[in-house]
């Protein structure tokens, strides 16, 4: 079996809440207050400037070109592709240059962030890709399974968020890190595994802190 399914299947149930959570179900059907999106938009750009370093630190631990090539891909797409979306919703949603400046970390985004740093510092590029993998795939599941939703696509403040984590580019990129997980997952011992589940298990859970956090606006 390969490594992404396994890491998939002992955190199935805890991906299963992500999509009932009043935050995610609520974009979704359109409902979320807006001041909660505005909440969870400041905190998440924060959180995609630590996210681009955790890519950066797998160049550094890379000892293939080809390794170093897809991690100096994933800076380049998180800083001026993902974050790009992001800068338009701010500006939608009146967040200015100045409180984006002067904006903090909540203390569950800070605590997720340091611990991907903690696992990529101390890790290889395989515990990097793990530490990355829950947060980039379970937002593609949420993504596919929100523009199933009637209307959901068209919605004007939430329909663009939805496309874009639905997109066949988002896929495309997803995969791609999929597939280096599991290449590089190929004949590790029991005991790797088990480690690689604790970071994945750990990092799943922070996901479901993080829309929580959001929910509550909770510093």
């Amino acid at each position: 079996m390969k490594l992404s399914k396994i890491l998939y299947e002992s955190t199935e149930e805890i991906w299963n809440s992500y999509l009932t959570h009043p935050f995610v179900k609520e974009l979704g059907e359109g409902i979320l207050p807006p001041d909660k999106f505005r909440f969870y938009m400041l905190q998440d750009y924060l959180y995609l400037l630590e996210y681009s370093k955790v890519f950066a630190l797998g160049v550094i631990k890379s000892k293939e070109e080809e390794f170093m090539r897809k991690f100096a891909a994933m800076v380049h797409n998180t800083l001026n592709g993902e974050m790009k979306i992001h800068k338009i919703y701010m500006e939608k949603l009146g967040i200015s240059k100045q409180e984006i400046k002067e904006a903090k970390q909540s203390l569950a985004n800070h605590s997720y962030t340091s611990y991907m740093m903690e696992v990529s510092y101390n890790g290889d590029v395989l515990d990097i890709l793990v530490a990355i993998l829950s947060c980039a795939w379970s937002y593609q599941v949420i993504g596919e399974h929100h523009s199933k939703i009637v209307n959901a696509l068209q919605h004007p403040l939430y329909g663009d968020w939805i496309k874009g984590y639905s997109s066949k580019e988002y896929q495309k990129e997803t995969q791609e890190l999929i597939d280096l997980t599991d290449k590089l997952g190929e004949g590790i011992s029991q005991q790797r595994m088990e480690e690689l589940k604790t970071i994945f298990f750990n990092c799943s859970r922070y996901e479901y802190a993080f829309w929580n956090m959001a929910y509550q606006k909770e510093m």
